[in-house]
């Protein structure tokens, strides 16, 4: 599955830099996360439950940070396990920050996921719109909070 894709973020630079590297904003923003933590410098551990049409599989996702370019630039490599379900997957996602004006960013996102496995045979429709619908909803929470942080504001 590919995706790309850019968001305007009604903040500056430096602080849409500091949402996409804020562990509790990430947390808050992705669909099913129910755990995130740092395990080493650059590189995270995410406990998410994904739904897929009627089951919701639970799965660990392991996320290397690499090709950092401060406050504009990094890829995100990932590779997901499924417990007990013989499926998991790997994939990268390239983030760039453009500043659009001295409160405006835009996020683009080019995303590539590949899903392995018994899931991947028997739904791999199901993956393709959970992946789209999860980053709609990824983007919209994202854009909340990085605007709740600059104001100072609690997450909503």
């Amino acid at each position: 599955m590919r995706l790309s894709d850019s968001h305007a973020l009604p903040v500056p630079l430096d602080l849409a830099w500091a949402a996409l590297n804020d562990l509790d904003v990430l947390r808050h923003a992705l669909p099913g996360c129910e755990s995130l933590l740092e395990i080493a410098t650059d590189e995270f551990v995410a406990e998410m439950a994904i739904p897929l049409g009627l089951a919701t599989p639970r799965c660990t996702v392991y996320v290397h940070r690499r090709d950092i370019q401060a406050p504009r630039a990094c890829t995100l490599h990932f590779e997901t396990r499924t417990p007990g379900a013989g499926a998991g997957g790997t994939g990268s996602a390239a983030l760039r920050l453009a500043p659009t004006g001295a409160d405006a960013t835009t996020l683009q996102v080019d995303l590539g996921v590949a899903v392995n496995g018994l899931v991947a045979q028997l739904s791999a429709p199901l993956i393709d719109i959970a992946a789209h619908q999860m980053a709609a909803l990824f983007f919209e929470r994202f854009r909340a909070a990085a605007v709740a942080r600059h104001a100072g504001a609690p997450m909503p």
